[in-house]
């Protein structure tokens, strides 16, 4: 017999909404970095990745970004 208690059913609803808080903050950056034109300049890392200053993205190599 499955016995289902009230502090499981709390704790998958408290799990649950982790994972849709989760994929709304995940959107919600992924929309801002698409919006984004990358015009503000961009960041290096030790890794010679070239990242927005504005919204966060990673744009790929340096070398890349520079010839355009």
């Amino acid at each position: 017999m499955l016995v289902i208690t009230l502090t499981e059913t709390i704790e998958a609803v408290g799990f649950l909404l982790l994972i849709v808080l989760a994929v709304f903050i995940k959107t919600e950056e992924w929309r801002r970095q698409n919006n984004c034109k990358h015009d503000g300049g961009v960041n290096e890392t030790s890794s010679c990745q070239a990242i927005c200053k504005l919204c966060g993205k990673d744009l790929g190599f340096i070398g890349n970004w520079r010839h355009k």
